[in-house]
């Protein structure tokens, strides 16, 4: 049996990036970059207006007084959004302008709507304007050319995770498509004779089937596609159908049916369809048997198989700590960032040691001027989701530690999704 150390070194060792694929743009978003973005065009890709208003030359403005300001000026054209004009603009003209629109020749600046003398015609019911600007100055409300990137420039870089900007940006520079790490594929099976579907009312001795929609979630949350597959029975011919429609996804997640007991046949299963055992049974509390392999794919990356424990939490936990981690260096991402490193955090309160192996108890993690604290959750133990359920991280207790008391020092994991949201709200 393998400690959870050797046990992530080994889950990093066989994970390898899926295939790039090419998408739309705006079905990019949470997905890794594979290549760089290169503008075709300047930004902004002329002179253009920052303000509704009046397109002068600042001469006209140099010779005003200095403590009005107030300029009357020939309005001879206007320009809108989109439109352009072939006036060559004069000393003593101006012309009405929108936002955004081009800049005309020989205009170097914009005077606001707002800065319009009162009772003076607005420059659209009559062929003059009256216009003060007490802080005028050159080139003022004008954006110019290129003056955010220009042509030929890289706009996104290779290896960046796409936000909904990028893809605004992508837009801007007339790229449509983009090369990027598709989403994994995780197939979900889940084992037991006592499973039921989640909607059904439990008879005696059964249970419904909460961790077929809880790993669905947790995939998703990674941000791969779930491929949920049902509940296998605990019989060859139940499991081998599933696995083997399973095995084509990057990765397959089965949850329970991974101990010794006689109905526990995921591992002998695995090994006669031709997955490679990399480990099975790890020293930790919960999750200890969970089992890892990995089949080989013809001409695709190989497929990763956890066979997770059935308890929920055990589940979720060895989730957390080995799935999370393999769906994030198939996806592209940092391992270390996927997988919540480990911090030392001050323990608020107190909780008890353990004897025969390591334990991740749930816990609440709050950031104190940068330092974790630490409180341990009640906690019923594998089975108990409530107790989990208002967690934001695991409590790493040594395999026979004594009892912690407050203010000493303990190692944590944060439940990286539940952290990392909570932390966003406040």
């Amino acid at each position: 049996m393998i400690d959870v150390v050797e046990a992530l070194r080994r889950v990093e060792k066989a994970a390898v990036g899926s295939q790039p694929r090419r998408v739309r743009i705006e079905n990019a978003v949470g997905m890794q970059l594979r290549e760089d973005v290169i503008s075709d065009t300047d930004s902004p890709p002329w002179h253009r207006s920052m303000m509704d208003g009046f397109a002068v030359l600042s001469s006209d403005f140099a010779l005003a007084e200095d403590d009005k300001q107030v300029v009357t000026l020939d309005v001879v054209a206007e320009i809108g959004a989109g439109e352009t004009t072939a006036i060559i603009l004069k000393r003593g003209q101006c012309i009405r302008i929108m936002t955004g629109a081009p800049m005309p020749t020989g205009a170097d600046a914009v005077i606001p709507i707002e800065r319009v003398v009162p009772g003076s015609s607005d420059g659209l019911t009559g062929e003059h304007v009256s216009l003060h600007d007490s802080h005028f100055r050159f080139g003022q409300h004008v954006s110019k050319k290129a003056s955010f990137f220009h042509k030929g420039q890289t706009v996104i870089h290779s290896g960046v995770e796409l936000e909904p900007v990028h893809i605004g940006l992508a837009a801007e520079v007339g790229v449509s498509h983009v090369t990027v790490n598709a989403p994994p594929r995780v197939s979900i099976i889940t084992t037991g004779n006592e499973l039921i579907s989640d909607c059904k009312i439990p008879g005696k001795g059964q249970i419904r089937n909460t961790n077929e929609p809880m790993l669905a979630a947790a995939v998703v949350r990674c941000g791969a596609e779930p491929i949920p597959m049902g509940i296998a029975k605990d019989h060859a011919e139940s499991l081998r159908a599933l696995m083997a429609q399973g095995l084509a996804a990057d990765l397959l997640l089965l949850s329970g049916g991974v101990s010794a007991g006689d109905y526990d046949l995921v591992p002998r299963m695995l090994e006669k369809m031709g997955v490679e055992c990399i480990f099975h049974k790890v020293c930790m509390k919960p999750g200890k048997p969970i089992w890892f392999g990995v089949f080989q794919r013809p001409e695709a990356s190989p497929t990763l198989v956890f066979g997770l424990p059935g308890n929920p939490v055990s589940a979720l936990v060895c989730f957390e700590l080995f799935v999370r981690p393999a769906l994030g260096v198939v996806s592209g991402r940092s391992l270390v960032m996927q997988s919540g490193p480990r911090h030392t955090a001050k323990l608020i309160g107190s909780v008890r040691g353990n004897r025969d192996r390591p334990v991740y108890h749930p816990c609440r993690l709050e950031l104190a001027e940068g330092s974790f604290l630490a409180e341990a959750l009640p906690w019923g133990g594998s089975a108990d989701l409530l107790g989990l359920s208002h967690a934001n991280g695991l409590l790493v207790l040594p395999k026979k530690c004594g009892d912690y008391h407050k203010g000493d020092s303990v190692e944590v994991v944060p439940l990286v999704s539940r952290f990392r949201y909570e932390s966003e709200r406040c």
